[in-house]
C-alpha cells in the first residue's frame, strides 16, 4: 500500500503517523488507512501523502506521512469532520495509541523520503557534507547580491550580518534544502542490498 499525491517537497507541515493493528485486523486497519487518504486528497494545501506498510520485525506499525503547504493548512485538516470520523474508525483496529509525529522548517531538511527505507536516517557526517554544500554557496550569494545594495553597506556589521543570515536561513529552509535533499536522496539514504 503506497500513495502519493504531488510531486514536490513539502516547505510547511509533515505529520507521521505510526500505527500498529491489533493482532488479526491488518486488513481492516489498512483499508481504514486508505479511507483517510482519500479524503485527504481533498483537503486544501495537501502537499503528498505516504504509505510505509509494517516490516516485520523492526517496522510493525503502518506509517503515513502527509506534507501540507503550511501548519495551519495541517491543523484544518485534523480539525475536520472527516479527519475526526475517519481516524476515529481507524483507531477501532489500532493496538494502543498511535504515535504521531509534527515536523516543521529545519526538522524536514533530513526527513526520510518514501522511497528509503522505513526508520532510517542518514548519518550525521551526511548531514553535515550536504549542510556544508548547501549553505556555503547561498552564503556566498547572498552576501555578493547584498553587495549591490548600496543602504546594506552603510548598516552596522551587526545588523547587515543579522539581515543576510535572516536570508540565508529563509533560502535554506523553504528553498534550498527540501531541493538539495531530495537531490541528494542517492546518497543520503542508499537503497539496501
Amino acid at each position: 500500500m503506497s500513495s502519493a499525491t504531488g510531486d514536490h517537497v513539502s516547505e510547511g507541515a509533515t505529520k507521521i503517523i505510526d500505527r500498529i493493528p491489533k493482532a488479526g485486523q491488518e486488513q481492516q486497519l489498512e483499508a481504514a488507512i486508505s479511507d483517510i487518504i482519500d479524503a485527504m486528497r481533498n483537503a486544501y494545501g495537501l502537499n503528498s501523502v505516504h504509505v510505509v506498510r509494517p516490516s516485520l520485525p523492526h517496522q510493525p506499525a503502518y506509517r503515513v506521512i502527509c506534507t501540507f503547504d503550511s501548519d495551519v493548512h495541517l491543523k484544518a485538516w485534523e480539525a475536520s469532520d472527516d479527519h475526526v470520523r475517519l481516524v476515529t474508525a481507524a483507531d477501532e483496529f489500532t493496538a494502543g495509541e498511535p504515535q504521531r509525529t509534527w515536523l516543521t522548517g529545519l526538522e524536514t531538511w533530513f526527513t526520510l523520503p518514501v522511497s528509503a527505507n522505513a526508520g532510517a536516517r542518514p548519518p550525521a557526517y551526511k548531514m553535515a557534507i550536504t549542510t556544508y554544500i548547501a549553505l556555503f554557496p547561498t552564503i556566498l550569494l547572498v552576501h555578493a547580491a547584498l553587495a549591490y545594495v548600496p543602504e546594506f553597506g552603510a548598516l552596522p556589521t551587526i545588523l547587515g550580518n543579522g539581515i543576510a543570515v535572516a536570508i540565508v536561513v529563509v533560502l535554506m529552509t523553504y528553498v534550498i534544502m527540501p531541493r538539495f535533499t531530495r537531490l541528494m536522496a542517492f546518497w543520503l539514504y542508499p537503497p539496501k542490498h
